[in-house]
């Protein structure tokens, strides 16, 4: 048998980057030839796939934090006190409420590998491949038959372009709203700083609508970032826990576990649902995250439907690919 050449390892490795490439961008959903962008020379600006880069920002923002004076309240190791919120909350007949922060795709802002300019411009909300597509969140949810529109506004504020909040009902009696912001491309800091402000407690809001008042921002029980991994391409503010009121954090965005858990520890959120390398960000993760958070399962079971909507969606990750691109706790 031939042995495999130097030139044969570095074809495989290079077929292998460009497959990384293409899944963390949803290439995949588009003909589109991938393109990567120049290389920037600041450390804090690293291409999505350049993983040791990503590894040294990561180092860098647990360096940060330690500049930061310990926070008030100490994250949760467990999700005990969650958990039980949650019970008494369901018990009340209270709706459980998710609050989903979407940076819509935009190939001029982002350090993303470009996509095609109809669903990578993150100033069109109803085309936006995070948004409007088969597998963005509003179009996604709006496809499901188990999940409720129960109200939309275009052109909330500068910052939002689109809202939708859905409702769904439980077998275990739990009703939950899930509410989800789509924010301009353009505007990826603002976007992360309201995501963590929220799990601190200090951005604390309701949403009127002329039917109702919903819970929103710190209010909301979980909260998700869904969408490209904005602190790859620039950092955002820490936020120490304000309300004494720990949440649950998920974070489907490429290598978030690296990126994401110096601020969930200040801000005393847990960290349900995060993941490990680089990925699509399709609206399905919510999905079966949500489900098995409604019904009170543990984190566990929250991490494992996050792998199987992957392998269900992107089955060329294949099962233990999707299963362990998912990572829980601390």
């Amino acid at each position: 048998m031939r042995s495999i050449s130097m030139r044969h390892i570095s074809i495989l490795i290079t077929l292998f980057t460009i497959v990384a490439f293409n899944s963390c961008n949803g290439q995949f959903e588009n003909s589109d030839p991938p393109v990567e962008r120049s290389p920037s020379s600041d450390l804090t600006n690293p291409r999505p796939a350049d993983l040791t880069s990503s590894k040294s920002v990561a180092t860098e923002k647990h360096h940060e934090l330690q500049k930061v004076d310990a926070p008030v309240f100490k994250f949760p190791q467990n999700r005990m006190v969650i958990l039980n919120n949650l019970k008494v909350k369901i018990a009340k007949g209270e709706h459980l409420t998710v609050h989903v922060f979407v940076p819509l795709c935009d190939n001029e802002n982002q350090g993303i590998v470009p996509t095609s300019p109809s669903i990578g411009n993150g100033f069109d909300a109803k085309r936006n491949l995070y948004w409007g597509t088969s597998k963005g969140m509003k179009r996604y949810f709006s496809d499901l038959s188990d999940w409720e529109l129960v109200h939309g506004q275009e052109k909330v504020n500068e910052l939002i372009l689109d809202r939708a909040i859905f409702e769904k009902k439980y077998s275990n009696g739990t009703k939950v709203l899930l509410i989800m912001d789509a924010y301009r491309g353009d505007q990826m800091q603002l976007c992360l700083e309201d995501y963590f402000k929220s799990l601190a407690g200090e951005k604390l809001d309701t949403i009127t609508t002329e039917l109702q008042t919903f819970p929103a921002y710190g209010n909301a029980d979980l909260l998700i970032f869904n969408g490209h991994n904005g602190l790859m391409d620039e950092s955002a503010s820490y936020f120490k826990n304000a309300d004494s009121r720990p949440k649950d954090a998920v974070a489907i965005a490429c290598i978030s576990k690296d990126y994401f858990k110096p601020y969930w520890e200040l801000a005393g959120a847990y960290p349900l649902v995060m993941t490990s390398g680089l990925m699509y960000p399709g609206a399905f993760c919510t999905e079966f995250i949500v489900n098995e958070w409604a019904l009170l399962n543990d984190a566990e079971a929250c991490r494992k439907a996050a792998g199987s909507a992957y392998y269900k969606y992107k089955p060329k990750s294949g099962p233990n690919g999707s299963n362990n691109l998912f990572r829980t706790g601390w």
